[in-house]
């Protein structure tokens, strides 16, 4: 009891020593957006551990994507991946060796890491649909076996050499088959009869392939297929392409076809060329090699196989000297062909260019005039408003000398009167003093004519 104090002190220490160690050691990222369905991590920080408390990721609960874009993670372990409960996960160029495949995942891409194995846990079912493992270091497609419900597999660029068909044999929705690129030996064939119903990409292109057999492999809906670029002579167990009814395009270029074969599958199926009418429902679109030794069938160079017995230096030798005669005459006679067609061309070429510029120079003027006209449509429209503007004044004006007219015409009406008036009244006056006059006259003669002994009074003085 006497130490239970410095014991219950130290133990406390030594927690709050670990707690601070652990949180030291772990790194805890954050989506970009703080919601939404999706969740992009920009960058992992860096770590030399890959257990679950090196890396601590945000809780995935609502989410259904996650996509880390750069950082390293060598290792996804089984800790971490049940902790990411997304559906689809995106870890490409993380450096990734290893990877654990949680049962929730429904798609998966991991291009671009230095992956070797994929984990799994045992007596768990998986939904992943969608698995891209390209330019990894995969050497064995088996472990592919539990993810049967599949429908996109892309395994490009990786360390297989041989791939086993019946690994696919559970996986009824496989759309998407691509193992391009692997350096693939061998194919290695089904036992029993496979059908892949919904296939419709398979794609084995760029491998090391010398022979395939197509006896047990049925693929009803292929739309798609990739085989250029191997050593290829036939299909063994394919009677004819036409066994694909919805076949589109198929690229066979780069390998070692035998010719009747060839001539035989391609028999019952309309080919196209990659540059014809791509609206064009009939027919299979079919690649075509540069330049061809020997023969042809449809652009794929291909040999005649010699029959048993026979050495390959001495069959037809006769035959294909003529025809490499008959090539070369045609060869000189289509140079010379595209030697004139070229010069037509060229002349045709320095005719259009010349009518080109021709009517670059006519758009130039007729720019240039519509620009002088739109400077004469301003001067007109400017001449126009002076004008109006006149005109107001004008006809102002003229409302004026109208009035001053009338006012004019009224004045000359008023002198024309009072004349008039003045007129009379100097008639008037005129009569007037005729009349005082004759009065006065008549006066006269009365003084004159009264008798009366007074003198007569002074005439002038009454005047």
């Amino acid at each position: 009891m006497k130490h239970s104090g410095p014991m219950l002190l130290v133990a406390l220490f030594l927690g709050s020593v670990w707690v601070a160690a652990s949180a030291s050691s772990t790194s805890a990222v954050e989506c970009t957006k703080p919601r939404g369905t999706v969740c992009i991590i920009q960058a992992l920080p860096a770590s030399k551990s890959n257990d679950k408390t090196a890396v601590q990721f945000p809780d995935l609960s609502r989410r259904k994507v996650l996509k880390v874009l750069e950082g390293t993670l060598s290792n996804l372990s089984e800790p971490i991946a049940l902790t990411l409960t997304v559906r689809i996960l995106w870890m490409e160029e993380l450096g990734m060796e290893n990877a654990f495949v949680a049962p929730g995942f429904e798609e998966l891409h991991l291009r671009a890491n230095r992956l070797t194995t994929l984990e799994t846990k045992s007596g768990s079912s998986f939904a992943l649909k969608l698995l891209d493992v390209r330019q990894n270091r995969l050497k064995s497609a088996a472990q592919l076996e539990p993810f049967v419900q599949l429908e996109e597999l892309h395994l490009d660029d990786n360390h297989l050499e041989q791939l086993d068909m019946s690994v696919f044999a559970r996986m009824p929705n496989l759309r998407v088959l691509s193992a391009a690129g692997n350096g693939l030996t061998r194919i290695v064939p089904p036992i029993s009869m496979l059908v892949l119903n919904e296939l419709v990409t398979l794609s084995l292109g760029h491998n090391r392939l010398s022979s395939m057999e197509m006896k047990h492999l049925q693929l009803p809906s292929l739309r798609t297929l990739r085989l250029s670029n191997n050593s290829l002579e036939e299909l063994a167990g394919l009677d004819g392409f036409e066994q694909f009814f919805d076949l589109q395009k198929m690229e066979l270029a780069g390998n070692r076809w035998s010719c009747g074969w060839l001539l035989h599958a391609l028999g019952n199926i309309t080919v196209r060329r990659p540059s014809s009418d791509a609206t064009a429902s009939a027919g299979v679109t079919l690649d075509a090699d540069a330049n061809c030794s020997i023969e042809k069938v449809h652009g794929i160079c291909c040999s005649i196989t010699p029959m048993a017995g026979q050495p390959e230096g001495h069959l037809f030798v006769q035959e294909i000297g003529q025809v490499r005669v008959a090539i070369e005459q045609i060869d000189r006679r289509h140079e010379a062909f595209l030697r004139a067609r070229t010069d037509t061309l060229n002349e045709l070429k320095k005719t259009l260019q010349t009518q080109l510029d021709d009517l670059q120079s006519f758009f130039a003027d007729q720019e240039n005039e519509s620009e002088r006209a739109a400077v004469r449509a301003t001067q007109i429209v400017q001449k126009e408003r002076q004008l109006r503007d006149r005109y107001v004044t004008v006809s102002s004006a003229t409302g004026d000398a109208e009035r001053i007219e009338q006012e004019r015409k009224r004045l000359l009406h008023f002198m024309v009167d009072m004349k008039n008036r003045l007129l009379r009244q100097a008639i008037e006056t005129d009569s007037l003093w005729v009349q005082a006059n004759a009065e006065k006259a008549n006066i006269e003669r009365l003084f004159e004519e009264r008798p009366h002994p007074t003198p007569r009074p002074n005439v002038e003085s009454f005047q």
